[in-house]
């Protein structure tokens, strides 16, 4: 049997074994052993126990006195040790994984963040896995995903012949689609001009010359009568007779006037631009866009489903570009894939618009108040929703709406336990409501709406988000929390005898992304900012802009973030990436204290709640379209 360092092996078998301390065995020591590590597993004279409880990095090792430690080191044999360091502690190798959290631990991690978890000591249960089936199931995903990798490489290449062929088809019907609109829009110049050709023949029908020796004879014959009558101003007599005489010829005279007049009449016209064609010039996707139709093969049909990388076939959506108010293709499309071990890969689309490009114009005005309401209507919360649908939490009449974007016209609403405050969507045509004090509503959205699952919350909530089977919510006083749908706390941000909230009236906040990029915004209505946290809770960067007062209400679009400022009167965006924040709407346009808002992608359309001076107002949504 090999010797363990440190072990004195007597030459009685019978004997117990005595142990020596093992640190003082590599200088060639023997010194009776006094205690032992169960993190190092080693035995250790007082000298060497003092000295390792001294130690910073090994202060969370636990140490056994002489009456606790093992009797004898018989049993132990040399196994195969992790030489792999531990992440979060460099200075430590990993020794332990945690079936409950599935986790690689150290010793600190296990004392620190396991302690109460049933951990595996790893080279106990290493030459296990080796055998099992576990390890077995491995190397056959690694042998599918290389043959998978084989397939697509080989279809790539195949596809690349594609590509030129591909490209010329496509120019071609550009071309032709092309030339058959140049015809079109010639066919239309050349009839504009004929009508003009055929209105200077109408105008040419009046005769210049003639009219000018028409005006030129009445002008004679008047100056006669005129002479007549002043040569007989000495003779009144006869100055009567020649007047009464030159009244019916002036008569006639002014008869023939009128009709070189009349004759002289000409067709005026002009020309007059086309409304439709005026929409196509202003319009970023004129003559028609590129839009990918499918997706890659080698990721949609030759990956198997069992791999442990997959993902979803791309749906065809087709979309019209004919009028400003629906969803033009021009649009920027990106598709991101979140894979994750043994699950199908989630596609993502997400549509990156600029909204700070777009222009708005407003629009008819949405009545939101109801027959039944009993007070005037105070919009909270609002959220765009899929099949042209808009979501609004009327706070003062307790009651959540459902609008239907294409009728303009309440379809369904709900009483609530309380005051409904904001919105946020879940899987399943589901969306939570945060209501104060009384927690957070679930309702049911498909048809007519409904209540669900209510959720307990300890304090006043305002804001509410959702991410992974979790709910991010902020309070009155600055708190932020992270719960299961149960209502048990999962993580938070508050104030405490040691750390003070860095916020002060957290109204509303938005999840954005998903996966390993989701982050979390929020408003602050007294600080004036807007802060992004991870999920777990951990601040990352803080915003802030002089033309954004009082932020409320968060949507986000794409990699934009649209903010409302009641204080500045105006719709604010918060381009993600860059931090830079730029108005899109404010009192020019008629922003007057936004309360709540949300934006459609779908209708391309901005819906906002304002808090006018006149009390009808607030009955209202204002409705804002985009080009």
């Amino acid at each position: 049997m090999d010797q363990v360092p440190g072990t004195k092996v007597q030459s009685d078998a019978s004997a117990i074994d005595v142990t020596y301390c093992q640190p003082c065995s590599h200088d060639g020591e023997t010194v009776p052993a006094d205690a032992y590590c169960t993190v190092c597993k080693e035995f250790m004279c007082p000298g060497c126990a003092n000295f390792h409880k001294k130690q910073k990095m090994l202060k969370s090792h636990t140490l056994l006195d002489k009456g606790n430690m093992p009797t004898t080191m018989q049993c132990f044999t040399t196994k195969q040790e992790s030489t792999q360091p531990c992440a979060i502690h460099p200075e430590e190798y990993i020794q332990y994984v945690c079936p409950t959290h599935q986790t690689l631990n150290c010793g600190h991690c296990s004392v620190i963040d396991h302690h109460s978890c049933k951990q595996q000591i790893i080279s106990e249960i290493a030459k296990s896995f080796k055998e099992g089936q576990g390890y077995e199931d491995i190397k056959q995903v690694i042998f599918k995903l290389l043959k998978d990798i084989d397939a697509c490489a080989s279809e790539v290449k195949e596809n690349s012949k594609l590509i030129a062929d591909l490209g010329e088809q496509e120019i071609a019907k550009i071309r032709n689609y092309r030339y058959q609109i140049n015809k079109y829009f010639d066919e239309r110049e050349q009839r504009l001009i004929e009508t003009i050709a055929q209105m200077k023949n109408i105008n040419k029908g009046i005769s210049e010359p003639m009219q000018l020796k028409q005006c030129d004879k009445l002008k004679t014959r008047v100056s006669d009568i005129k002479a007549k009558l002043e040569a007989q101003e000495n003779n009144t007599s006869q100055l009567f007779i020649e007047a009464h005489i030159s009244k019916g010829l002036l008569e006639g005279l002014q008869l023939s006037l009128a009709e070189i007049k009349k004759t002289n009449t000409i067709h005026h016209y002009q020309f007059k631009k086309d409304t439709a064609t005026e929409r196509i010039l202003g319009s970023k996707t004129g003559l028609g866009t590129i839009k990918k139709i499918t997706t890659s093969k080698c990721l949609d049909q030759r990956c198997d489903r069992s791999s442990s990388i997959s993902q979803e076939k791309s749906e065809k959506k087709t979309t019209s570009d004919a009028a400003p108010n629906v969803q033009a293709d021009g649009d920027e499309k990106i598709t991101v894939y979140d894979a994750t071990i043994n699950a199908k890969a989630k596609k993502l689309t997400i549509v990156n618009t600029d909204l700070t490009k777009l222009r708005y114009y407003q629009g008819p005005d949405i009545l939101v108040k109801s027959p039944s309401d009993a007070k005037e209507v105070r919009l909270s919360g609002m959220i765009a929703m899929p099949e042209d649908r808009l979501l609004l939490a009327d706070g003062n009449n307790d009651i959540v709406k459902l609008v239907d974007l294409k009728t303009y016209r309440v379809r369904s609403q709900v009483s609530m336990p309380g005051a409904p405050w904001d919105i946020c969507l879940l899987p399943g045509d589901r969306v939570a409501v945060s209501i104060g004090c009384m927690g957070i509503q679930l309702l049911e959205t498909h048809g007519q709406l409904s209540l669900g699952k209510k959720i307990n919350v300890d304090g006043e909530c305002y804001g509410v988000g959702f991410h992974n089977d979790s709910f991010i919510v902020s309070y009155d006083g600055g708190k932020i929390e992270k719960i299961n749908m149960e209502g048990k706390v999962l993580k938070k941000v508050s104030d405490s005898w040691l750390y003070s909230s860095p916020f002060k009236k957290p109204f509303y906040l938005n999840v954005v992304g998903e996966g390993l990029t989701a982050a979390i915004y929020v408003s602050d209505f007294v600080k004036n900012t807007i802060t992004k946290l991870d999920m777990d809770l951990k601040i990352i960067q803080t915003f802030q802009d002089p033309a954004l007062i009082e932020p409320r209400g968060l949507c986000s679009v794409g990699n934009q973030l649209l903010i409302s400022g009641w204080g500045s009167h105006n719709i604010m965006c918060l381009d993600l990436p860059s931090g830079k924040m730029t108005q899109v709407l404010g009192r020019r346009e008629g922003t007057v204290w936004p309360r709540s808002f949300s934006y459609s992608q779908q209708q391309k359309k901005m819906y906002i709640t304002l808090t006018d001076n006149v009390v009808y107002a607030n009955n209202y949504i204002r409705v804002y379209g985009t080009i």
